[in-house]
């Protein structure tokens, strides 16, 4: 089938000039044709969508999300099953569709048959890049220990996340490579949701990182490190990880080794403020989290606020970013957009340059080649939007601005007139 996206202002992804009065030709899932109407000729009996007045762009590209449910309460969590669990997971897939976000990288919690029903169009939701687990030494980011003396799994269909030791890390990453992972997500930091560590705090030695480096290399994959203090961002970079997650307290010295390394930086900006905010707002909400989370949250959120000159001359320099929400059950689901607002404001970008850190640069974050864009040969993922988002780009928070969400050429919402 054939379908032609007509009378828009184009944003093709790269970067480049707004083009008005576009065409965005569609054949099956893929795009066919980009240009002028004056240049673009539709084929006899092409399915015409009226993008007039709207801007239309590509589908949003997160870099860094769950997609997956467990219950915050922890007592809750244990009585849960593993299947409701499973089944509350398809509504926060649905929910980061329907925002615009058509491709995603989970930072752990869906498997392997998570992206195959996606992919299959079992359950609506983002095209998906895996890593299963969030690897963890014992006692840190990605270890559930509970003070009466428990582990318990976050999500039971996952393999176990903590590992120690060269050996140790080397056999998991063999272990979760097998399972089907698309790269490698291991924390070099504790972090705010942590039961049993500090954020700052450095975890795994770079010998531990390196070989998760290595063993992902050997299997053509990347390694992306969670790492919120210093020290651990120092030793994601020692260990020449692929991308660089939250990574909230960079220094001058990190910045010189991000750019000359080549590392993508994922900063997660809105997820702290967006937090403090929730705990001011909805006070049920606040008493289902940890209780030293209200303290690390407006801490946090206060030392972020005096990064924020150096988080804009590291964009200035040239780091790499790519979009990334962290967005999960906690927080965010359906809101992820809301991060284009803090890129904007922190880390001073244009709202174009947003916005191409959202599509194309998220995409090569990815190192994925048929996303991003609008351009011939990529999906078909784009969207319609009401409002200007380089004018304003709290526009795209607005769901009901979004006209047209497709993913693949197939439509998810569309309320155009043929």
């Amino acid at each position: 089938m054939t379908i032609a996206v007509v009378g828009g202002t184009v944003i093709d992804g790269a970067g480049g000039e707004p083009l008005p009065d576009g065409v965005v030709l569609i054949e099956g899932e893929r795009i066919a044709a980009v240009g002028p109407a004056s240049q673009v000729a539709l084929p006899k009996g092409a399915e015409v969508l009226d993008a007039g007045g709207r801007w239309v762009m590509p589908g949003i590209v997160d870099s860094h999300v769950h997609t997956t449910y467990r219950a915050r309460d922890m007592r809750q969590h244990l009585l849960n099953t593993p299947t409701y669990n499973v089944l509350r997971s398809t509504t926060i897939l649905e929910e980061t569709l329907a925002c615009g976000v058509t491709s995603v990288r989970d930072m752990g919690g869906a498997d392997a048959g998570f992206r195959a029903a996606v992919e299959e169009g079992i359950v609506p939701g983002p095209r998906m890049m895996i890593s299963l687990v969030m690897i963890s030494q014992t006692g840190g980011h990605g270890d559930y220990w509970l003070p009466a003396g428990h582990r318990i799994a976050k999500r039971s269909w996952l393999p176990d996340p903590v590992a120690d030791g060269v050996d140790g890390v080397r056999r998991l990453v063999r272990q979760v490579l097998a399972a089907g992972a698309d790269f490698i997500k291991i924390c070099a930091t504790g972090g705010i949701t942590s039961v049993t560590d500090s954020w700052d705090e450095p975890q795994f030695t770079v010998e531990e990182l390196s070989v998760a480096v290595a063993e992902a290399a050997a299997k053509r994959k990347r390694v992306a490190v969670h790492a919120e203090g210093i020290d651990g961002i120092r030793s994601t970079l020692d260990a020449g990880a692929w991308s660089l997650e939250h990574g909230w307290f960079i220094d001058e010295e990190s910045v010189d080794r991000m750019i000359a390394q080549g590392t993508w930086w994922v900063p997660t900006l809105a997820l702290v403020p967006m937090s403090v905010r929730k705990r001011e707002t909805d006070k049920a909400w606040s008493a289902q989290q940890l209780a030293k989370e209200d303290a690390k949250d407006s801490e946090i959120f206060g030392l972020m606020q005096k990064q924020i000159p150096l988080y804009r001359e590291a964009v200035k320099r040239g780091v790499k970013v790519a979009f990334g929400t962290d967005q999960s059950h906690r927080l965010l689901v359906g809101d992820n957009l809301v991060e284009l607002e803090f890129m904007v404001d922190w880390l001073g970008m244009t709202p174009l340059e947003a916005l191409t850190a959202a599509t194309a640069r998220a995409a090569e974050c990815l190192e994925r080649d048929d996303i991003g864009l609008l351009a011939p040969g990529r999906y078909a993922d784009l969207l319609v939007v009401e409002g200007a988002p380089l004018d304003d780009i709290t526009c795209l928070q607005k769901r009901g601005n979004l006209r047209l969400v497709m993913k693949g050429g197939q439509a998810y919402s569309n309320s155009l007139t043929a």
